[in-house]
């Protein structure tokens, strides 16, 4: 017999003995939902709603206990009242409705927590704490309609409803955050990242955390012994054999998602077609002419990127100086592109070839990700700028091409 989240779980397999109804969500986020609850609404009469909580799981598919975040939220027309429709006031934390994503959408949130002799303590289990807020809002329902109830008179196997996902385990920093909804703007088709160097193996760990479908590394160099003090993680010296980049950070991130497609070579005119069904593109190479080559394709096809650059110097005090820069160019803003980035063999390229340095090249590659969060709605937007350059010795961050 295979496992279920209810055969794993005892606390989950207690509601699920006493007759309530479960339907547990692993999409983007992981959610749990006891659906059917007798509750009074503003018009003083019975209606039945849902009560949702957040559910954490271990990579084992085991809830974790005790239960980290004790509130609850209400799915239903009205928040629960008592009976005579006044709102528990003293229940309802957050009166605005939400959405957690994977299509659920709440109406209020509560907060009740377990208190011992010493004051408030996490609640041991979800049986617990699910039952404790049936025991609020049900007896007011009572109080009208005595035969009304959350349970049937009999075992209801749970609906589990478990949508694909690219990650080998869960995503728990989505489904503790209660950010599922703003996550699943995240899932896109495919997305290139043109060069593994400092920054480009940086926005490589920081996109491979995101529910994108597929993500295609495209770089012909060999990882050397540089490139392990400007990449994420430490390689092991029996590891600097000079694997193929695209090699050693696809392995890398193989252990956590699938879809890391490797491209051992360099983006030149004969792979430009590779990447035609790219929904977005990231640009973070320092040879100036095969960029100009992709920028062109890009634009031509009307594939949205980010392309990024650092310009660092050492001065007079044996100081570093510099800034790095990521640019936006979609298929209706792109004017900017060819004022800002330059596509000559002039200072900045020598220079990016010549220093960069980890955290530097860490910043840079956090700019470009945040931006390309921003342009799906991840994060808000207000500035909606397409072009920015950080300065390292001021700190100052300008924005140009604001729309």
């Amino acid at each position: 017999m295979s496992e279920t989240p209810t055969s794993l779980n005892p606390d989950l397999a207690k509601l699920e003995t006493e007759g309530y109804r479960l339907r547990i969500v692993r999409g983007v986020a992981n959610h749990l939902i006891v659906e059917g609850i007798p509750a009074v609404n503003t018009e003083g009469e019975v209606v039945y709603g849902d009560l949702y909580t957040p559910l954490e799981i271990d990579a084992d598919s085991k809830v974790r206990h005790p239960v980290a975040n004790h509130q609850c939220w209400w799915i239903g027309n009205d928040p629960p009242c008592d009976y005579t429709g006044r709102t528990l006031d003293e229940l309802i934390a957050n009166t605005e409705p939400e959405d957690k994503g994977d299509g659920i959408k709440t109406r209020v949130g509560m907060s009740r927590k377990l208190k011992s002799g010493n004051g408030p303590i996490p609640y041991p289990d979800y049986y617990i704490k699910l039952t404790t807020y049936i025991a609020l809002i049900w007896p007011p329902a009572v109080q009208i309609n005595p035969t009304c109830t959350p349970k049937l008179d009999r075992p209801v196997p749970a609906v589990v409803e478990a949508q694909a996902s690219v990650f080998y385990y869960p995503d728990m920093a989505t489904t503790r955050a209660g950010i599922g909804a703003a996550t699943a703007k995240l899932l896109v088709g495919k997305l290139a990242i043109i060069g593994l160097g400092g920054t480009g193996s940086y926005i490589l760990d920081l996109v491979a955390k995101s529910p994108v479908g597929e993500i295609h590394l495209f770089d012909g160099d060999e990882l050397e012994l540089h490139n392990a003090f400007r990449a994420p993680g430490a390689p092991a010296k029996e590891d600097l054999t000079k694997p193929k980049k695209v090699d050693w950070f696809g392995t890398i991130y193989d252990r956590m998602r699938k879809g890391i497609v490797r491209h051992p070579y360099h983006v030149k005119s004969p792979q430009l077609a590779e990447l035609r069904d790219m929904s977005f593109v990231f640009l973070a190479i320092d040879d100036p002419k095969a960029k100009k080559v992709i920028v062109d394709f890009l634009l031509s096809e009307k594939i949205p990127f980010i392309d990024v650059g650092m310009d660092v110097s050492l001065d007079r005090d044996v100081a570093l100086r510099g800034q790095v820069r990521i640019t936006v160019g979609t298929p209706t803003v792109n004017a900017h592109i060819e004022q800002v980035v330059s596509f000559a063999d002039g200072s900045e390229n020598n220079i990016y070839r010549n220093i960069q340095v980890a955290d530097l090249n860490m910043l840079n590659a956090a700019f470009a990700v945040v931006r390309w969060k921003k342009w799906l709605g991840f994060y808000g937007d207000d500035a909606n700028e397409y072009h920015s350059l950080y300065n390292v010795q001021t700190g100052s961050l300008i924005k140009g091409v604001v729309l």
